[in-house]
């Protein structure tokens, strides 16, 4: 029994306890669907697969045990989730907290966090240690993207500093790449960041591959659609009389108008003759 020097998340989502008084009222979500999102925060299975099948990101990225040394206890509306000191582990838990914002974010839920690295002893029963206690402590002061010099309490997850430092000093092309697609920095704060992923890419012709413009525009509306529904469901969650709420549901609409954006371009490239379809279209 001893603590451990891992990379610990924290995860936590935001606007539970009104979502919780409107199901109980029969207002809002049903009790199953608040449920399942908080399976969405990672479940005992999550964890076993790593033990049954090592890393699912950058596989062949350094690593101590094959499991990573993965653990993961999900309370109430929030999980921890901890990992070896490895360019492997370090990914796969940045994977696991920016896959519980992405799924979270399809139901129009909120989340906030922080992944750092410290001293730590978790197990199935316990979590304990200043690794862990500084992740949850800094959790609500989170202020990537902030819009304000004194905002606090953004709805990201934000990564110290300490843990950029090992992508860049340790991780290898792999990681690197993957971590860099995960997130996305103001100048000086770095925070996971899922909006960027969801615009559509070209499917450029190719050896075999016939360019279908059509195709590309029913794939570029059918993603229009889904971050219309995204912003939607976010705004339906929130309690509009609580300015705090709406301030952070506007960092997740602003994100989502910015996808839109993209998916304008790409109409507008599409509809013109003989037009380049140039990579930093879906970026």
């Amino acid at each position: 029994m001893e603590f451990k020097d891992k990379f610990v998340g924290f995860v936590d989502i935001l606007g539970w306890k009104d979502m919780v008084k409107a199901a109980e009222a029969r207002a809002g979500m049903a009790l199953s669907n608040l449920v399942d999102a908080l399976k969405d925060l990672g479940t005992p299975e999550d964890r076993n697969k790593y033990e049954m099948y090592g890393p699912r990101i950058c596989p062949n990225s350094t690593y101590s045990e094959r499991g990573l040394d993965f653990q993961l206890t999900q309370i109430s509306d929030c999980v921890i989730v901890s990992s070896e000191i490895s360019p492997a582990g370090l990914m796969n838990l940045v994977d696991h907290c920016f896959g519980a914002v992405v799924k979270l974010l399809t139901k129009g839920i909120m989340c906030r966090g922080y992944i750092t690295r410290g001293a730590i002893y978790h197990t199935d029963d316990y979590v304990i240690g200043s690794g862990y206690q500084e992740a949850c402590e800094k959790e609500v002061l989170v202020t990537a993207f902030k819009r304000a010099a004194d905002e606090r309490g953004t709805p990201f997850i934000e990564v110290d500093p300490v843990v950029c430092d090992f992508v860049n000093d340790y991780g290898d092309s792999c990681v690197k790449e993957m971590f860099s697609r995960s997130v996305k920095t103001d100048g000086e704060v770095t925070a996971l960041f899922p909006f960027k992923r969801l615009s559509h890419s070209f499917i450029v012709s190719g050896w075999g591959v016939t360019f279908d413009p059509e195709e590309e525009k029913r794939a570029n509306q059918n993603m229009r659609r889904m971050i219309v529904s995204f912003k939607e469901r976010v705004m339906a969650l929130v309690n509009q009389s609580n300015p705090r709420a709406v301030s952070k549901a506007n960092h997740y609409i602003a994100a989502l108008d910015a996808q839109l954006k993209v998916c304008d371009r790409v109409d507008e490239i599409l509809g013109v003759p003989d037009s380049p379809f140039p990579d930093e279209i879906s970026r």
